[in-house]
């Protein structure tokens, strides 16, 4: 939109923006500073070990770290569909999970087992 004629003139703001260097100064010098002394050679993060197998408690038992346990987890996930031969034209979905978790420890009076299962579904 044009303005033919005498215009009004915009209200001038009573702040004026000014560039925040003087502000900014201090914390600039001081990130160059940190980025110039760490610019040397990149540090590799420590390895941490992979998990210890207990072949004595049986195939998948891995040792929990600053214990004596042996702990497996194990899951299974089945999907299927039932399409009701024989009846109304409908399908079902057929889901199933389960997860189980088992945790053998070596005591004074024997091994001790604790057995978590976890599921659903009509499988």
């Amino acid at each position: 939109m044009s303005c033919t004629g005498s215009c009004p003139a915009l209200p001038r703001s009573r702040y004026r923006w000014r560039w925040p260097l003087p502000a900014l100064a201090p914390a600039l010098a001081l990130l160059i500073a940190a980025g110039s002394a760490s610019a040397g050679e990149p540090q590799k993060a420590p390895v941490a070990p992979g998990p210890v197998p207990c072949p004595t408690k049986g195939p998948g038992f891995v040792r929990l770290p600053g214990s004596d346990s042996c702990i497996r987890i194990s899951a299974r996930v089945a999907a299927g569909l039932d399409l009701r031969a024989g009846r109304a034209p409908a399908a079902a979905p057929l889901v199933a999970g389960h997860l189980a978790i088992d945790n053998r420890a070596d005591t004074d009076l024997g091994e001790v087992r604790t057995y978590l299962r976890f599921g659903n579904g009509r499988r």
